[in-house]
Formats: structure tokens, C-alpha cells, sequence
């Protein structure tokens, strides 16, 4: 009993997860910039909030810089971030999965 209610709290944080990142990531497609899009989040624990936040802006990186391939210069100034924001979160990811993603742009590029 006490392992199903633990397990029902980390699949209804992990929705809640979720959900904060897609609900930041559609308000930055919206055309928000990325402070105003992270305001949007309903998350009081100041520690969660940055944890959602930083783990946004890492999948926000992934998508448009590693696999659309849009410099990170041109993303920073989409989301109105500072370029080395941008740099701080791409190197807090993991390593192969940029590099896997570029190197999918690439091969994708060679077969247009």
C-alpha cells in the first residue's frame, strides 16, 4: 500500500513535471520570451521551479538548436536570454545527446 501511494505521488509529480515544461515550451512557440513563458508555471516550491525551469530551457536548447539547427546566438535572442544562459544549459546536458542530435542534422542534411 505504502509503495502504490509512493508511486501514485512520483507519477503525478512527473505529469506535473511535464506538463509545466510543455505549457513553457507552447508559451515560447506563442512568441513569449522565456522569462515570461517560465512566469506562466503554477509551482511554489522555489527549488521545483528551477528544476522545471532549467530542465525547459535544456529541452527548449535540444530542440532548437541540436535538431533544427538554429544558432544559439539567434535562439538567445528569441527567447530574450543572454547567449551565455544559452551556453550554461547546453553544458548541463548530457554530451551525447547534442551530439547525436547534430549529427542526425547532418546526415539529414546530406540526403535533401
Amino acid at each position: 500500500m505504502k509503495r502504490e501511494k509512493t508511486e501514485a505521488m512520483e507519477n503525478s509529480f512527473n505529469d506535473a513535471l511535464k506538463d509545466s515544461i510543455q505549457k513553457i515550451r507552447g508559451a515560447v512557440e506563442q512568441g513569449l520570451s522565456f522569462d515570461e513563458a517560465c512566469s506562466l508555471i503554477a509551482v511554489k516550491d522555489p527549488g521545483l521551479r528551477e528544476s522545471i525551469i532549467n530542465d525547459a530551457l535544456k529541452a527548449i536548447v535540444a530542440e532548437m538548436h541540436f535538431s533544427r539547427g538554429l544558432p544559439l546566438k539567434n535562439l538567445a535572442m528569441r527567447l530574450r536570454l543572454s547567449l551565455s544562459r544559452l551556453l550554461n544549459a547546453k553544458e548541463g546536458m548530457p554530451g551525447e545527446s547534442g551530439e547525436v542530435a547534430s549529427a542526425k542534422r547532418r546526415k539529414g542534411s546530406q540526403v535533401a
